[in-house]
C-alpha cells in the first residue's frame, strides 16, 4: 500500500480529514485500487468532484481533478469527457451532492450514457453541515432537521 501512497496521493496531504469511522477513506483507496489494477496512466484520468465530505477525494488524489460546485460534478464531468475523450473520467459525489442539489443533473447524465464512472458515497446525510437528512437517508430516521423522523421515501439509486 505504501507504493500506492506515494504513486497515487499528492504529497504532504495525508492524514486525511475524516472522522474516525468514516468509510470515506476506504472508497477513495477502493478507486485507487481500481486505477492500479486497470494499469491506468494516472496522467490520463480525470477525478471530477462536487462539494461534501465525499469530494475532498479529490484533493488527496495525484491525478488531474476538478473540485465543482455543489451538485455540478456531472455536468463538469460531462465537458471535461467531451473535451478530451481520451481521458478515464471519475465523478466522486455524496448522496446530497448528486441526488438532492446535482439530482437533476444525474438523471440527465445517466439518460446521455456519457462514459464516466460516478463513484456516490452514500452515508445517508449532510454530514460536512451538521446533519441534515439527504434524500438517501432511510424514511423513519432522525436528523438534525428532522427531530421526530424523516416522512419522504428516500430515493433508491
Amino acid at each position: 500500500m505504501e507504493a500506492m501512497i506515494d504513486k497515487y496521493f499528492r504529497p504532504g496531504r495525508l492524514p486525511h480529514i475524516w472522522c474516525p469511522g468514516c468509510g470515506n477513506g476506504v472508497v477513495t483507496g477502493t478507486i485507487v485500487k481500481a486505477v492500479a489494477k486497470l494499469d491506468l496512466d494516472k496522467d490520463k484520468v480525470a477525478v471530477i468532484s462536487g462539494i461534501g465530505c465525499s469530494s475532498r477525494a479529490s484533493g488527496y488524489l495525484d491525478f488531474n481533478t476538478v473540485h465543482s460546485a455543489h451538485g455540478r460534478a456531472l455536468p463538469v464531468a460531462t465537458g471535461v469527457k467531451l473535451a478530451d475523450p481520451g481521458l478515464t473520467v471519475i465523478v466522486v459525489t455524496g448522496d446530497g451532492d448528486a441526488t438532492a442539489i446535482g439530482g437533476n443533473h444525474l438523471i440527465h447524465a445517466a439518460r446521455r450514457n456519457i462514459d464516466m464512472t460516478v463513484v456516490l458515497y452514500n452515508n445517508s446525510i449532510y454530514g460536512m453541515t451538521g446533519g441534515q437528512y439527504s434524500p438517501l437517508t432511510p424514511t423513519g430516521s432522525k436528523a438534525t432537521t428532522a427531530p421526530y423522523a424523516t416522512i419522504e421515501q428516500d430515493f433508491n439509486v
